[in-house]
């Protein structure tokens, strides 16, 4: 096809790929315990916002980049949508899905989330 017609299929498939793994991803969040999801739009990236009772968020980061996976926390300059969720100056953990995130990417990081929340 043409250039158009092939970057469209490309950025299809990216979205199929992003969009299987966050509904993985969102299906064991769902078995944690204590975990707050606060995205949840219809339409959207594949990016989640996550807090914990009783933990952190920036205690949740610093646990898993010692496992070598990269999920910041903070307010992501967000702070008068930080503030209506009610997440105070601290934010929460921002899950970002990427073209070259794969199933094992995801799998650890719900392996981290799951150390961290025992």
């Amino acid at each position: 096809g043409s250039r158009r017609e092939q970057l469209t299929a490309a950025h299809a498939d990216i979205e199929r790929h992003e969009a299987s793994l966050l509904a993985l991803l969102e299906a064991a969040i769902a078995q944690l315990p204590a975990v707050t999801v606060h995205s949840r739009a219809a339409v959207r990236t594949s990016t989640l916002l996550l807090t914990f009772d009783g933990h952190d968020a920036a205690a949740a980061s610093q646990f898993l980049a010692e496992r070598d996976i990269l999920v910041p926390a903070s307010n992501f300059y967000a702070i008068e949508a930080v503030g209506v969720l009610g997440l105070g100056a601290a934010g929460g953990l921002r899950v970002g899905l990427a073209p070259y995130t794969n199933l094992d990417d995801v799998q650890r990081l719900i392996e981290g989330l799951t150390a961290f929340l025992a």
